[in-house]
């Protein structure tokens, strides 16, 4: 009986343990993920905002037809 009685506490505190992992990791990735953002908006502030791109310079003609089922550029 007795050592069933050690199993059973040797389970409990191999589950307390895995529960214990589990929160410290969660924390760390939390504080990662903060690190990560800050240092996004950082960056973003020190360089200003980004130039917005300009329209594609390789349209396509309006009166363009390609056969149907292929892609066009693609061979």
């Amino acid at each position: 009986m007795d050592r069933k009685a050690n199993r059973v506490l040797e389970q409990a505190t191999d589950v307390a343990a895995m529960e214990q992992t589990r929160r410290t990791f969660e924390a760390a990735a939390a504080k990662m993920a903060a690190k990560l953002t800050d240092g996004v908006r950082d960056r973003a502030v020190a360089h200003g905002p980004r130039p917005q791109p300009t329209a594609p310079t390789h349209t396509q003609k309006p009166d363009a037809q390609h056969a149907p089922g292929r892609t066009p550029g693609l061979a």
